[in-house]
C-alpha cells in the first residue's frame, strides 16, 4: 500500500522547481483534494464524498483524536493512532475495516 504512495524524488533537470513539483503530485495522487480546517471531521468526509463519490463504507481514515470517532456515524471506518501511524497501525485499520466489510483472512 505504502509503495503505491512513493513519488519520485525530483530529477536534476528540474532544478530548484524539485520540491513544488513533488508535493503538487503527491497532492494530485489524492483526488479529493486537502480538506484542513478546524472544524468536525464529518464535514471533512462529506466533502471528499462530495469531490470523489467514494462511498463512507469503502473509507478508513487514521487519527490520534478519540474525538474524531463520530465519523463512523458515516460508515466510515476510524482507526485511533497513539503514537503516529507505524506500518502496525496501518494493519490493525486495514483489518478492521476488512473485518466491518465482511471480509475473512
Amino acid at each position: 500500500m505504502l509503495k503505491l504512495l512513493h513519488v519520485p524524488p525530483p530529477s536534476a533537470e528540474e532544478g530548484g522547481s524539485g520540491k513544488k513539483e513533488k508535493a503538487r503530485k503527491a497532492l494530485e495522487f489524492f483526488d479529493g483534494g486537502l480538506e484542513i480546517y478546524p472544524s468536525s471531521k464529518i464535514r471533512h468526509f462529506e466533502a471528499i464524498f462530495r469531490k470523489t463519490g467514494i462511498p463512507f463504507t469503502e473509507m478508513l481514515f487514521f487519527d490520534d483524536e478519540s474525538r474524531n470517532r463520530d465519523t463512523e456515524s458515516l460508515g466510515v471506518t476510524m482507526h485511533l493512532v497513539r503514537d503516529g501511524t507505524s506500518w502496525a497501525e496501518i494493519e490493525k485499520g486495514v483489518a478492521e475495516w476488512r473485518k466491518r466489510r465482511g471480509y475473512t483472512g
